[in-house]
């Protein structure tokens, strides 16, 4: 039985791994939980399956007492660190937003723990950091956004010397239908209506202004090791092609399924084998189209893989700036048409090409963050 940690357990993709985990009792156990918000939530969870180690983040400190049951609990800044030295767990599945579980990620990979890898930021921020460490001691990575759970999929048929191109999928996300000259007008509110996936509010948004995607060709460039120049993204309205290889060959391979998030889920946890699955698969005739990226609706895209093209830091500081220009957009501060320059100018202020440290991700974070709010106010 494999024992399964969920950083962000009360999350989307928190909730849908919980789903995947009931429905097999005999091969999973959950051993750590954790949640920064949702206290009852995470309250819940935690009894109902009886979690040997419960962290939390959040406001108010939680009692084992009221648990009602044997566990560890570890509230506070450094919850997730001390729960990811002292917990046991096979997989830890990092679906926390923001660089909160960076460090215990890199715990868990020490401890010997398969990586179930959700989150976007620790791999924007500090790719090369983190594959270094994946590296020296041998840590298994599976991804689990579903465009790299695809990739890492299609490369089952392949060697990676015969890799020719990955071509990451994108729906278009809910301004794909919208005129470009309407953009400014429409209510950010609409943002959040996405045509194809059921997913949180910030991820939600990042799809309708297409940054989310350069953090998928960054993520997509350190997950497989191939150049910027041989990944490509293609609009593909349906979302049932996650994600292409390209091989020298001539060959591409694709991978196709309904746009549920607990497939990939339970591909990450199941690796190498497959098991059945709740999510039904897209039956024939299927309905495919592929255009090429509109840079004049997706201004954001461009600048996302500019910060690629100039690596070190400089994605670490369009992650957070767009922390601050996404939520700025969000309450009507800014134009959609602003949010692109905004994040141009913020990454010129900053010099941070080369080599870096755990502690200058944390600093620059910061540094950005702050510098683009006073942008905004500006």
């Amino acid at each position: 039985m494999k024992r399964v940690a969920i950083l962000g357990v009360t999350g989307s993709i928190g909730r849908q791994a919980v789903d995947v985990i009931s429905r097999y009792p005999e091969d999973f156990s959950i051993s750590l939980v954790s949640a920064h918000s949702s206290r009852d939530v995470l309250l819940e969870l935690a009894r109902r399956f009886r979690v040997p180690v419960v962290c939390y983040t959040g406001g108010d400190p939680i009692d084992p007492s009221e648990l009602g049951y044997p566990c560890r609990v570890f509230c506070g800044a450094d919850a997730l660190i001390l729960g990811a030295r002292e917990g046991e767990y096979d997989v830890l599945l990092n679906s926390v937003v923001g660089l909160g579980a960076l460090e215990p990620t890199l715990v868990a990979m020490e401890k010997g723990a398969r990586i179930a890898l959700a989150n976007k930021e620790m791999l924007v921020s500090a790719g090369d950091l983190v594959m270094k460490r994946v590296k020296s001691l041998g840590a298994e990575l599976i991804p689990v956004d579903s465009e790299h759970s695809a990739i890492f999929q299609c490369l089952q048929a392949g060697r990676h010397e015969e890799i020719d191109r990955l071509v990451l999928t994108s729906s278009g996300g809910a301004f794909r239908d919208v005129p470009v000259e309407q953009l400014d007008r429409l209510d950010p509110a609409k943002a959040l209506a996405h045509p194809n996936w059921r997913m949180g509010k910030k991820i939600t948004l990042d799809c309708a202004t297409m940054v989310n995607k350069g953090f998928e060709v960054i993520e997509a460039k350190h997950l497989f090791d191939v150049p910027l120049d041989h990944i490509e993204t293609v609009i593909h309205r349906e979302s049932v092609v996650h994600s292409m290889v390209r091989f020298c060959d001539g060959s591409t391979i694709a991978q196709l399924s309904q746009p549920d998030m607990r497939l990939p889920i339970q591909y990450a946890l199941t690796y190498p084998n497959r098991v059945p699955s709740p999510v039904s698969s897209p039956m024939p005739p299927y309905s495919l189209t592929f255009d090429e990226v509109d840079l004049r609706r997706y201004p954001c895209f461009g600048v996302m893989l500019e910060a690629a093209r100039k690596g070190g830091l400089y994605p670490a500081v369009a992650l957070a700036a767009d922390e601050v220009l996404a939520r700025a957009f969000s309450e009507r501060r800014i134009r959609y048409s602003e949010i692109a320059p905004l994040m141009e100018r913020v990454l010129a202020r900053f010099d941070v090409g080369g080599d870096y440290t755990l502690a200058d991700v944390r600093y620059i974070n910061s540094e950005a963050e702050k510098y683009t709010q006073s942008v905004v106010k500006r």
